[in-house]
């Protein structure tokens, strides 16, 4: 009985810090999607000055970036919290499957 609970109590705090990790990475995600299209000028001014390269390219850049960021943080946050939560909702039922 003691183990279970022990595993219950585990269980909730993986999914708590998993779901809490998603939201802080998704916030921050956020923050620098917004700061990214307000600073958009600056950055190209500097990537033109140091580093040659254009405002399209630039563009394509920043977009694949966040967008890498967002695969990231689904798939090392949101996808552990889920399967946590599945786990814990299986182990409540008599399935006999944890």
């Amino acid at each position: 009985m003691n183990n279970n609970k022990e595993r219950a109590e585990k269980l909730e705090f993986m999914q708590h810090f998993f779901l809490k990790s998603f939201v802080v990475s998704f916030a921050l995600l956020i923050l620098s999607t917004i700061a990214c299209m307000f600073m958009h000028d600056f950055q190209v001014m500097y990537v033109q000055k140091y580093f040659n390269m254009d405002a399209e390219d630039l563009g394509n850049m920043v977009v694949l970036l966040l967008g890498l960021w967002k695969i990231l943080i689904i798939q090392f946050t949101l996808v552990p919290a889920l399967v946590v939560w599945c786990i814990r909702k299986c182990g409540k039922c008599n399935c006999g499957c944890s």
